[in-house]
């Protein structure tokens, strides 16, 4: 099984390459993938030897046991005092022994010759176990540990439960560092994935030894297998997200800005005590833009000209124009009409509350385009109320 459980942890490494994920998340997923790996491999090559009675190959032959106990004609065998004469290592579960290797483990509750009794299934010293003996006698109780193990195949199985924890760990701190919203959804995901183990554990025991560990590793490798779809899925929705959203360059006073404005020949634009972002918005995004009656029918005409200012919310009429949008009748003699623009690129903008000019209050949302407009015509122009 050692074999396979390497296999396994390998699959699970290779995992995350086909994955988009980097830094923290990246640890908690590789360490997941090989815990997740190497543990569904254990129980498969387990389940599949239980079931078809796979016979293991031999490393060695017991010598000696006891001079005066014999079970079915055969000399009884000691943990701690019998030994096999060498352990040749195959198949890699275990180095190889040249040299007579004592058998370790033995009943707690069974003496022989005042030592613990072997018996089946009892590891030696270099990590091999015991794998017959006679097939009518059963030796009880719990296992008595008299020698040191080299139980590399243990010692992987701990690991690879240690590592698991680990991740999981690693995962529910992620979830947290994410919100609450996240951490719920991680909670709820891994209590899924443990109910849905535990039923076809129930299954298995119900259908045979085995097939508790053959079910339980064949899903295992399945949800591992899934992983890079998840993630693939994962990441193209982060991304459909992350598409739709601001990205927010910088967060200045409304007073800096306007001192900026002032000191290039320009009247302030933003109200005072706020704060103006300057971002990047996404395409698609969509705008207000108050145009003069002679413009409109440019636009009609297939000649748009766009200004520097726009509204994010619907404008209800000329007066709104006027006094919330703060258009001067010095710039615009003409707020009649309005017109839709869409984003279809990248924009950079500022974006604040209008400030006071005059005799108008200001007071609302307001963008102003910056740099090259990255902008469409939407529908048509329609005419503004007076009130």
């Amino acid at each position: 099984m050692l074999a396979g459980a390497v296999a396994g942890a390998l699959i699970g490494a290779a995992i995350i390459a086909a994955t988009a994920a980097t830094g923290g998340l990246a640890a908690v997923v590789l360490a997941g993938s090989v815990a997740a790996g190497g543990l569904s491999m254990f129980q498969l090559v387990k389940g599949l030897s239980t079931i078809f009675d796979l016979p293991e190959p031999a490393t060695g032959e017991l010598i000696r046991g006891s001079p005066n106990v014999l079970v079915n004609l055969r000399n009884a065998m000691r943990a701690g005092e019998d030994v096999s004469s060498s352990c040749s290592g195959f198949p890699v579960a275990h180095p190889p022994w040249p040299f007579p290797v004592t058998i370790a483990e033995g009943s707690a509750t069974v003496y022989i010759n005042g030592k613990p009794a072997a018996r089946l299934s009892s590891k030696m010293t270099c990590g091999a176990h015991i794998k017959s003996g006679s097939h009518n006698t059963f030796i009880g109780g719990p296992t008595l540990q008299v020698e040191f193990v080299l139980d590399i195949e243990g010692w992987l199985h701990t690991g690879l439960e240690a590592l698991g924890l680990v991740a999981a760990a690693g995962a529910l701190v992620l979830a947290a560092m994410a919100g609450l919203a996240a951490l719920l959804t991680t909670v709820a995901v891994g209590a899924a994935i443990y109910g849905g183990m535990e039923l076809l554990g129930q299954l298995g025991d119900r259908l045979g030894p085995g097939y508790r560990d053959l079910l339980q590793g064949m899903a295992g490798l399945a949800l591992l297998g899934a992983g890079p779809k998840m993630a693939k899925v994962s990441a193209e929705r982060n991304a459909a997200r992350l598409a739709n959203q601001s990205q927010v360059l910088e967060v200045r006073t409304a007073a800096q800005v306007n001192e900026a404005m002032i000191a290039e020949g320009n009247l302030p634009a933003w109200l005072e005590g706020t704060q103006v972002k300057t971002e990047i918005v996404p395409p698609g995004r969509q705008y207000q833009m108050v145009v003069a009656k002679g413009q409109a029918e440019a636009i009609m005409q297939g000649k748009p000209a766009f200004g520097g200012f726009a509204a994010p919310e619907p404008i209800p009429s000329q007066a709104y124009a006027r006094d919330k949008l703060v258009i001067l009748d010095r710039f615009k003699t003409d707020v009649s009409h309005v017109i839709t623009v869409e984003t279809t690129a990248p924009q950079k903008i500022h974006s604040g509350l209008t400030g006071p000019l005059e005799n108008y209050k200001g007071g609302v949302q307001q963008v102003e385009f910056v740099g090259d407009r990255n902008l469409k015509i939407v529908g048509t122009p329609s005419l503004l109320p007076v009130e």
